[in-house]
């Protein structure tokens, strides 16, 4: 018999993961995670936490680059669905609660998490506190002020309606918390581009002219070393 966790749950999940399979959201995940990866440095032998891992797809790619990584999210039927491609751990948990003792990994990744939180600040120092001193801090988030971020409240598109966002400067305020923090863009072009693989690398080099444009925000931060 199926429960609503086995079955209607992780349909559900499967749904939001086919998302990245589409034209688009092939398009845009690499360009976020080509960028989130870059963010996180070296990976090779180095220990990562992915913060709100979802279905898993970085906390794969982390994994193929040599990380060992741990996956966190509050979601068993996200985590089921990442169990079919992450072979490492995955644990339930909150992220203003990360079950990993004080200095215990070298980076803290977390990718369109902290905007739907009730409390973003205590999930980064969380991430903080778990990083030792010389490691990093990455989170990706949607921008509210890209032309994405109006378009989706105008449609009143879930993601945007339910999200508390961090403007720039309060990402770039939070992140400084915890360490030498900057913030760039990515994703410029437009979904419905006619033709996508043509004009997107145009958009995407362009957009970094105005970087506050940017459809996703990474903030990265460098822990500092005890003096």
């Amino acid at each position: 018999m199926s429960t609503p966790f086995t079955g209607g749950a992780v349909a559900a999940a499967r749904r939001y993961d086919a998302w990245f399979e589409r034209r688009w959201g092939r398009y845009a995940w690499r360009l976020e995670a080509t960028t989130v990866l870059a963010a996180a440095g070296p990976l090779a032998g180095r220990q990562v936490i992915d913060v709100g891992c979802g279905t898993g797809r970085l906390t794969a790619l982390m994994a193929a680059r040599g990380a060992r990584v741990v996956g966190v999210d509050t979601d068993p039927a996200m985590l089921a669905v990442a169990a079919t491609r992450v072979v490492g751990r995955l644990v339930r948990a909150d992220a203003a609660l990360l079950p990993l003792p004080d200095a215990s990994v070298d980076a803290a990744v977390t990718v369109a998490t902290l905007e739907f939180t009730t409390d973003p600040a205590r999930v980064l120092a969380e991430m903080a506190r778990v990083t030792r001193s010389g490691g990093r801090l990455v989170a990706a988030v949607l921008n509210p002020a890209s032309p994405w971020g109006w378009a989706g409240r105008v449609r009143h598109h879930a993601p945007y309606q339910q999200g508390c966002f961090l403007p720039r400067d309060r990402l770039l305020e939070l992140g400084r918390r915890h360490g030498t923090a900057q913030v760039r863009g990515v994703l410029f072009a437009a979904e419905r581009l006619p033709f996508l693989p043509q004009l997107g690398p145009i958009l995407e080099t362009a957009g970094r002219l105005a970087p506050v444009l940017g459809a996703v925000q990474v903030l990265t931060v460098e822990r500092g070393l005890p003096r």
